[in-house]
């Protein structure tokens, strides 16, 4: 997918692709938004699938390794 993504971008570069809004706009009104959400549904693991018995488990799992390898 990350390849498609590059060969997309550097097709629009090319090609003096002219987006209607621009980034920095983009990345305002993303971070605004973000802002909004409550902090349980952003990715801060205090939430969603991370939350999960399944994820739970994975961490405990990956601690005990840590651990073992003096992490």
């Amino acid at each position: 997918m990350a390849a498609s993504n590059a060969l997309a971008c550097a097709n629009m570069a090319l090609a003096n692709y002219n987006p209607v809004i621009p980034l920095d706009e983009v990345i305002q009104s993303m971070d605004e938004v973000g802002k909004m959400i409550p902090s349980a549904l952003r990715c801060t693991a205090h939430g969603g699938l991370s939350i999960t018995k399944t994820s739970k488990e994975i961490e405990r799992r990956l601690a005990e390794k840590n651990e073992g390898m003096g992490i």
